[in-house]
């Protein structure tokens, strides 16, 4: 399986396992090799495929000057290694990673590959939810890299800004530009993605912002998951009780092999 992603531009790492391939996406300056390996090996989803990917621009992806970073074009890389996959595949996308999600899934219903299950933790369904990506996007893209250094030394969360360092500040601003565009509306295309199993998993520590974009998505009649124990660091506050809640909406396929 790990040779059908190998043509892709895009660092990832691979564990085999029982299907469906579980395909975890990023949020906003972090990077799928830090946050996804502690959830995918945890307990509850031990022994289950998993791929989790480094976007370009993030993490240890190359960072190239002339890529746009729009998200429809991250999905353009992002797709094809699902649409490779020849098992099952469900989707796992956390902050704009989320967004980035039913991107991907949107892609891949256009070519009758539909995933069984898009699961999105504290997405950007609302411009409400695009906080950061807003003040982001608010600058000049030379005075945001100009001031690269001091902005990454403001931030409070010492486990997001070790994150951040490792991320290409013209790939975050426009990541940030890109997420504020393609969000408007994205609650309503998440509930229309005709796939098997949609969910919403909210951290228990969350802002009021973050619970009321969960009241809608369970007024859309999109189940959600809590894992009480974090706020929006899911995969750092609480790595066990996310994985959890990924497992409850994302069952093992009946008769499912294990892929090498």
């Amino acid at each position: 399986m790990r040779e059908a992603f190998s043509s892709s531009p895009l660092a990832f790492g691979y564990a085999p396992g029982t299907a469906p391939l579980i395909a975890y996406l990023h949020g906003l300056g972090c990077a799928g090799s830090r946050d996804w390996p502690p959830v995918a090996n945890s307990a509850a989803l031990h022994g289950r495929a998993s791929l989790w990917i480094d976007l370009l621009g993030f993490g240890r992806s190359a960072r190239p000057p002339g890529f746009s970073y729009d998200l429809l074009d991250q999905a353009g890389l992002v797709t094809p290694m699902l649409g490779a996959s020849p098992d099952p595949v469900a989707i796992v996308g956390h902050s704009m990673g989320g967004t980035l999600a039913v991107l991907v899934a949107e892609l891949l219903v256009e070519r009758g590959r539909a995933p069984s299950a898009v699961l999105l933790a504290e997405p950007n369904l609302r411009p409400e939810d695009a906080s950061t990506s807003a003040r982001v996007a608010e600058m000049q893209l030379d005075a945001f890299v100009a001031g690269w250094p001091a902005w990454c030394a403001g931030l409070e969360s010492p486990r997001y800004r070790a994150s951040v360092l490792q991320a290409d500040p013209v790939a975050f601003h426009r990541s940030a530009v890109s997420l504020i565009s393609h969000g408007r509306g994205m609650l309503e295309r998440f509930a229309a993605l005709p796939v098997a199993r949609k969910a919403y998993v909210l951290g228990g520590r969350s802002d009021e912002t973050t619970r009321e974009t969960a009241r809608r998505v369970a007024a859309a009649g999109i189940p959600i998951a809590r894992v009480e124990r974090s706020g929006h660091e899911l995969c750092a506050d609480d790595p066990a009780g996310f994985a959890e809640a990924i497992a409850r909406f994302v069952p093992v396929e009946p008769g499912a092999a294990v892929r090498g």
